[in-house]
């Protein structure tokens, strides 16, 4: 606007976005500016999910308004809201501007991208004669190669019922910066096996479970202890830290590097935990924890937040280290020559997929209105318990080689399918989370059900608990029903004027009436 330069400077710590002036800004705008502006957050499809709009502000050249700010807490974006905020890895910030005064001539709407560039920092210890090593004992892993000093302890503890946990301290940490971490055991032939994965929030040593336990190693010792040696590699995703800032496209983020709030979170919800990993949920626990009651289940922790400051570098996107799961070679061939060590087992997870993907051996198939999908029944029968009485009893699907599904669309029915086979769920978002939603509970697939309430809970904004409290009452979901009118009764404002509501009040009166009294009950509470 009047040939001014504007940028965002965000803050991470928060994370909070301020709309700045830029220092440099010659370009013959005026030296002060009045706008009116809004900031938002955005998720992956578009939506807004918090928005602020500031009006009459004054901008001088270098001027940034430290009351102006889009703010969303560091836990909502990176843990309890992190599909949101972040899909893909991506945060993304709307900016809109106009005049306080007057009109513009004309409307411009610009893109600007930039990427964090990281690097990979490698480190392999190893612990000698391991099993002659005791349960309930501290064990130091000898580092056999580091690319560099970043780890300041490394300790493998074995617990009486055979789990194994590694104790990691760092050396050079910046508290403003999340560290992403794979941990592989190397095998005889130097294949690298995944043993877990997950993001380093806090200065302070953690704990990291790893999912093979000691019984297992030794078990298949000649695969995953050559020489009674077991060897780990570690691999550390982190920033490149310069000490200037970058400038991309005539955008500029400047970071403020004050402690981030430490927050120890399930390293399977990380952006390295891809599903086909979820061979068993991981834990990070903080020094300090009794790691005693380890187990499989995820914990959250919280420290406060320290202070710091630094500039962050971001440029394109690139990882240094590979990144692939490695071949798990078949133990009971390692008499065998070396040259067939490529040969290995196929899960029978991975099985399943491939039969599905390639349509082979199929007996039944799925029929929408638009497409058709080859299935096996027993696949079907053995995830569902309708599908099962179809195939089972006299229905006229026994017989049938088809089974007409009129409700589902073709999307739906496919991810619907893939689950059965795979147990994951990809790609999903309100609209599909909904549909699927549908399908789970009218082919009584309770733990597909259970993934879909659980995402619906997370994206509940005020725009769409309406439509997510009549699709909990439809189903009878006591569960995921309460938590929208909790959302409700926080919201109640925005919710009660909304057209949605009034549409729900018309045609649902007793839903509504309830609802009502949770969010006075609500209210009360409050008050007390």
């Amino acid at each position: 606007m009047s040939k001014s330069k504007w940028v965002l400077v965000l803050y991470p710590n928060c994370v909070d976005c301020r709309l700045q002036r830029e220092y440099s800004d010659n370009s013959g705008g005026p030296d002060t500016f009045e706008i009116d502006h809004e900031l938002s957050f955005l998720t992956g499809d578009g939506s807004v999910i918090h928005s602020e709009i500031f009006r009459n502000k004054k901008y001088r050249k270098g001027y940034i308004d430290w009351d102006s700010v889009l703010r969303a807490k560091r836990d909502d974006v990176f843990v309890h809201k992190k599909h949101l905020f972040i899909p893909g890895d991506t945060l993304t910030i709307r900016c809109r501007m106009w005049k306080s005064q007057g009109s513009l001539s004309e409307s411009v709407k610009c893109s600007i991208e930039t990427q964090i560039v990281t690097e990979c920092k490698t480190f392999v210890g190893a612990i000698q004669k391991f099993s002659s090593l005791r349960t309930s004992s501290q064990n130091f892993l000898n580092i056999l190669y580091a690319d560099s000093e970043f780890f300041r302890v490394m300790d493998l503890y074995i617990f009486d019922d055979g789990k194994l946990v590694i104790d990691i301290g760092l050396i050079n940490y910046e508290p403003t910066n999340m560290y992403m971490f794979k941990v592989f055991i190397m095998d005889a032939y130097k294949n690298k096996v995944k043993s877990c994965h997950g993001e380093i929030y806090d200065r302070q040593p953690f704990y990291i479970p790893l999912t093979f336990s000691r019984k297992r190693l030794i078990e298949n010792k000649e695969l995953y202890l050559p020489n009674d040696e077991l060897t780990l590699r570690f691999e550390v995703f982190c920033p490149r830290i310069s000490n200037y800032p970058s400038k991309i496209n005539d955008m500029t983020y400047d970071y403020d590097c004050e402690d981030i709030q430490a927050t120890i979170t399930n390293p399977m919800n990380s952006n390295f935990a891809s599903e086909e990993y979820h061979t068993e949920s991981l834990i990070l626990l903080k020094k300090g924890t009794n790691i005693e009651n380890v187990n499989s289940s995820s914990k959250e922790h919280h420290t406060e937040e320290g202070a710091g400051k630094g500039l962050e570098k971001i440029e394109d996107m690139s990882y240094d280290c590979e990144d692939m799961q490695a071949a798990i070679t078949n133990a009971t061939n390692t008499n065998s020559s070396k040259e067939h060590h490529t040969k290995c087992l196929t899960t029978l997870k991975d099985g399943l997929i491939s039969l599905f993907s390639e349509g082979i051996l199929c007996d039944t198939k799925l029929k929408t209105s638009t497409d058709n999908f080859p299935a096996h029944k027993v696949v079907l029968s053995a995830q569902s318990p309708v599908f099962k009485s179809m195939f089972a009893t006299d229905m006229r699907e026994k017989t049938s080689s088809c089974v007409d599904i009129e409700d589902l669309d073709a999307d739906t029915v496919h991810k619907m399918l893939l689950f059965m086979y795979s147990d994951t769920v990809d790609n999903l978002n309100y609209e599909s989370a909904k549909n699927l939603y549908f399908a789970a509970d009218k082919y009584n697939i309770v733990s597909l059900r259970h993934k879909c309430s659980d995402f619906l809970k997370q994206y509940l904004l005020h725009s769409n608990c309406c439509e997510v409290l009549l699709l909990a009452e439809n189903h009878q979901d006591t569960d995921l029903k309460r938590c929208v009118q909790d959302c409700i009764a926080e919201n109640d404002e925005a919710v009660f004027s909304s057209d949605e509501w009034k549409d729900l009040e018309e045609n649902h009166p007793r839903l509504t009436t309830e609802t009502l009294r949770v969010v006075y009950s609500s209210l009360k509470n409050r008050k007390t």
